[in-house]
């Protein structure tokens, strides 16, 4: 598994403590399997800013020195959403695309989205960035109202799912939305948003068997390996699902499997 969000710096925000919860967390990633872990400090959220680029790349460096070379250490950041997301991008000293390319990992509040939000997320399209929805089976609007989500992926927004949500570890409700919506083809890719070994580990190995029995084998590698390589490697999605209508039902699942783009 390549893990696209993943909180791992210590003492940068609510993620591990200290140094040595931090090197705890990576190597219960790795036994789980996960060869790259892109970290994902909060942005601009509240109390956790977390501005300073340089500050975060040397955190990163010590994290390396470390771990070892298992797993695989990248930065990236979880941003808080404006909706000045755009100028933020521009200004280019505050937001980190994940491992340096274009795709933005972009976070809203739990029970909310803001109104048009569809406008920043062009403006920043138009500039070239590609934005990731962390976690939408989380959030209460989208659960409520999953056509909001397909409107601002049919804008060009992708979806990042939680692996716990499959575990039932963040609740029915976001368990249900994650089962749902990888069946409507409404989910891009998969990561843990591990904070720490205790109340939020990086667990892997359960959610994907779980992606492979409701959908495919394929697309549990497509959701935790091959789309989450192409963002490494900065270029589009292999794996595009297509949407499937609220009124087509399950048997639609067939059209997912093993529907795959080469870019």
């Amino acid at each position: 598994m390549i893990d696209i969000h993943h909180h791992c710096l210590p003492g940068v925000d609510d993620g591990p403590r200290d140094w040595t919860d931090a090197v705890e967390q990576c190597r219960f990633a790795a036994r789980e399997g996960i060869e790259t872990i892109i970290a994902t400090p909060h942005v601009l959220r509240g109390r956790w800013k977390n501005t300073s680029r340089s500050e975060l790349e040397q955190r990163l460096e010590m994290l390396r020195e470390k771990v070892g070379d298992s797993p695989r250490l990248v930065l990236g950041s979880e941003y808080f959403f404006a909706h000045d997301i755009a100028e933020v991008l521009r200004a280019g000293n505050a937001i980190i695309p994940l491992a340096g390319s274009r795709y933005v990992l972009i976070e809203f509040a739990s029970h909310t989205i803001p109104p048009l939000v569809e406008q920043p997320l062009y403006r920043m399209q138009l500039d070239g960035w590609i934005p990731v929805i962390a976690h939408p089976e989380r959030n209460t609007v989208f659960q409520a109202k999953p056509e909001l989500l397909e409107s601002l992926i049919s804008l060009g927004a992708k979806t990042q799912i939680t692996s716990g949500s499959f575990m039932n570890e963040f609740g029915a409700d976001a368990k249900q939305c994650a089962e749902n919506w990888l069946r409507r083809g409404l989910v891009h890719l998969v990561a843990t948003d591990a904070h720490n070994v205790e109340r939020r580990p990086p667990r892997a190995r359960e959610a994907i068997a779980r992606i492979a029995e409701l959908a495919s084998s394929e697309i549990a590698e497509a959701l935790t390996q091959h789309n989450p390589q192409c963002i490494l490697q900065n270029r589009s999605l292999n794996y595009e699902p297509e949407i499937v209508p609220l009124s087509a039902g399950r048997g639609f699942l067939t059209r997912l499997k093993g529907f795959f783009t080469q870019s």
